[in-house]
């Protein structure tokens, strides 16, 4: 669960290049979803992606500029020291069920979704024939059985479903 984070699906269409992107989602990783606050501290960013502190201010500025969803990736407010937000992130959120200082909800529905998925998942589970044998061994095991046998076996119980088609061919 540690590498786990929440990133908006929508970014995808903003016009973002490899570096950015990466960066972007660093910053959703370190993105507070309790408290809606953005972590972000340009060190860090620097020193992870072998950038300039420059670098890193002038790609957060772009990130201002950028909008998804009609809100912009990142907002910085320059007091005493910057104060970072990203908005567009936080709507997400929301979206989800992440409201600031009551995270439950959000918990709940990202629960609910990874036990449909679990359920998918088991659904495509097949229960393989032979399932330790390489193709050749499996070649050969089909070759020695009998012709109602192999009539009986489903090419998709099979590692290598095409083996079965091939050595029934064969036979005929």
């Amino acid at each position: 669960m540690s590498k786990f984070y929440l990133a908006d699906p929508n970014i995808i269409t903003a016009a973002l290049t490899n570096r950015e992107f990466k960066i972007y989602h660093y910053l959703c990783k370190n993105y507070n979803v309790t408290k809606h606050t953005a972590y972000v501290r340009l060190v860090d960013i620097a020193g992870l992606f072998q950038l300039t502190t420059k670098e890193v201010e002038e790609i957060l500025i772009k990130f201002c500029q950028i909008k998804v969803n009609d809100l912009p990736l990142m907002n910085i407010i320059k007091d005493k020291y910057n104060i970072y937000s990203m908005p567009s992130h936080k709507q997400f959120l929301d979206q989800i069920g992440f409201k600031q200082n009551n995270s439950f909800k959000g918990y709940k529905t990202i629960n609910g979704f990874l036990k449909q998925r679990d359920k998918q998942e088991q659904e495509i589970i097949v229960n393989l024939i032979y399932p330790k044998l390489d193709r050749y061994e499996l070649q050969d095991k089909l070759e020695g059985l009998p012709t109602e046998e192999l009539k009986k076996i489903n090419p998709k119980q099979l590692k290598y479903g095409w083996i079965l088609k091939d050595v029934i061919k064969t036979r005929t």
